[in-house]
């Protein structure tokens, strides 16, 4: 049996746009202060001084663009200083998550 092959479509995010989805990329990146493995997939806990949550929901508007097949749930509970945003997919996307999150 074959492993699912997935593929970013890095053409859905416009010319013009992609510094600025890249720029949130790396401010996401630099805001994970935890990563914890769940059912296909990942949580990751934010810190909220290093991101908005403004901005974390703008990433995953474009995120989606390129990688409709991820599942993207951004969560903030009550006075909780952070936020946990979950990445989930069909069986096999931890391959994609671990090499866009784990390898930076």
């Amino acid at each position: 049996m074959h492993a699912p092959v997935f593929t970013c479509n890095l053409k859905a995010i416009s010319l013009a746009r992609r510094p600025h989805y890249n720029d949130l990329f790396k401010r996401l990146l630099a805001a994970v202060r935890g990563r914890n493995e769940i059912l296909n997939g990942y949580a990751l806990n934010l810190d909220a001084k290093a991101i908005t949550l403004s901005e974390v929901a703008e990433w995953i508007s474009l995120e989606r663009l390129c990688c409709p097949f991820l599942t993207l749930t951004l969560k903030a509970s009550g006075n909780q200083p952070d936020w946990t945003l979950t990445l989930t997919g069909p069986p096999g996307v931890k391959a994609i998550l671990d090499a866009e999150f784990h390898s930076r």
